[in-house]
């Protein structure tokens, strides 16, 4: 939703960079809002941009039982299977609409003329990831990517910080973590 840059928290030397993905490198939230609140209509949840940006960087299987809790709708494994397909559908349709987020791409550029190895951390699916950052030709700036099903926990759970400071293997003291919402900054901070 936002041009600008997310926030950015230095620890230690900085030995490489961990990016989140929707909102910090790719100005993708828009597209997944249009994607969350059309396919929501059709299950009857109702979704608001305050609500998006309350839950910003919550496992999307969290956000869909939060929201469908707030509505009143009791969330089946058949009515998940349903609603992330049809969101997965809408959304890729779309992809191609994701620019990049300029200030941010600057810093990975600079990075990577350094030579300093980087990584994406994001809450979403590896599908939607992959798509966004090969769309928009950052895909080979980064040496590792880690997505929503490769951890356990999401964020604010330091999971997919570690396990990308871990493919990197660099310490993640040493890492500089760039991220747009206030879940994501919690595991940098």
């Amino acid at each position: 939703m936002s041009q600008r840059a997310g926030h950015v928290y230095l620890k230690g030397t900085t030995l490489s960079g961990r990016a989140d993905c929707d909102g910090t490198l790719l100005d993708s939230m828009g597209i997944h809002y249009e994607a969350w609140k059309n396919t929501a209509s059709r299950f009857r949840i109702t979704i608001t941009a305050a609500a998006m940006v309350e839950l910003a960087g919550k496992p999307v299987n969290e956000l869909l039982d939060i929201l469908a809790e707030r509505s009143g709708v009791t969330v089946t494994p058949e009515l998940r299977h349903e609603f992330f397909t049809t969101k997965s559908k809408y959304y890729l349709e779309h992809a191609r609409e994701v620019k990049v987020i300029d200030s941010v791409v600057e810093i990975v550029r600079a990075g990577a003329a350094r030579g300093l190895p980087m990584a994406v951390a994001s809450g979403g699916t590896r599908k939607h990831v992959m798509e966004g950052l090969t769309s928009t030709g950052l895909l080979p700036y980064f040496s590792a990517i880690v997505c929503g099903e490769d951890v356990s926990n999401g964020k604010p759970a330091p999971d997919a910080f570690l396990l990308a400071a871990q493919k990197l293997g660099v310490d993640p003291a040493g890492c500089v973590g760039y991220e747009d919402a206030a879940l994501g900054m919690q595991v940098t901070a």
